[in-house]
């Protein structure tokens, strides 16, 4: 029961230290956060998704092939592809309302950037619920 608790734990930190870098007050300077990490090499851009990779582990490690770990292993991958698909088309000079369809200085809430993180908790909660 207590090592349920501490993944959950662990996954909420590196959830924070990826909330962390993304968060932004507009669209456009949280996609230049994630160009930004890419910039610096395509490694250092997936470890700086160590959620991602901890999910993985976790799933791995204790057989979780539930419908809430497959769902939040979409996800998470998902995400990942996205950014890339974004930041590659950016990188062909295209803008992001080219890109998206919306305007580039749509305001982010920080309820909306810490949303991800509680989704994505919840569904891992409801992944190991069926393990612990």
């Amino acid at each position: 029961m207590e090592e349920k608790y501490l993944l959950l734990l662990l996954l909420a930190l590196f959830e924070l230290y990826e909330t962390s870098w993304q968060k932004s007050d507009s669209l456009l300077k949280m996609v230049n956060n994630s160009i930004r990490r890419y910039r610096i090499g395509a490694v250092g851009f997936f470890l700086s998704h160590p959620a991602y990779w901890f999910t993985i582990f976790v799933a791995m490690k204790f057989s979780l092939y539930n419908i809430w770990m497959i769902t939040l292993l979409i996800l998470k991958s998902l995400d990942m592809v996205f950014k890339l698909w974004i930041i590659e088309a950016h990188n062909k000079g295209k803008k992001i309302e080219e890109i998206l369809g919306i305007p580039q200085d749509l305001r982010i809430s920080p309820t909306l950037v810490y949303m991800n993180m509680i989704i994505n908790l919840f569904i891992f909660y409801m992944a190991l619920s069926f393990r612990f």
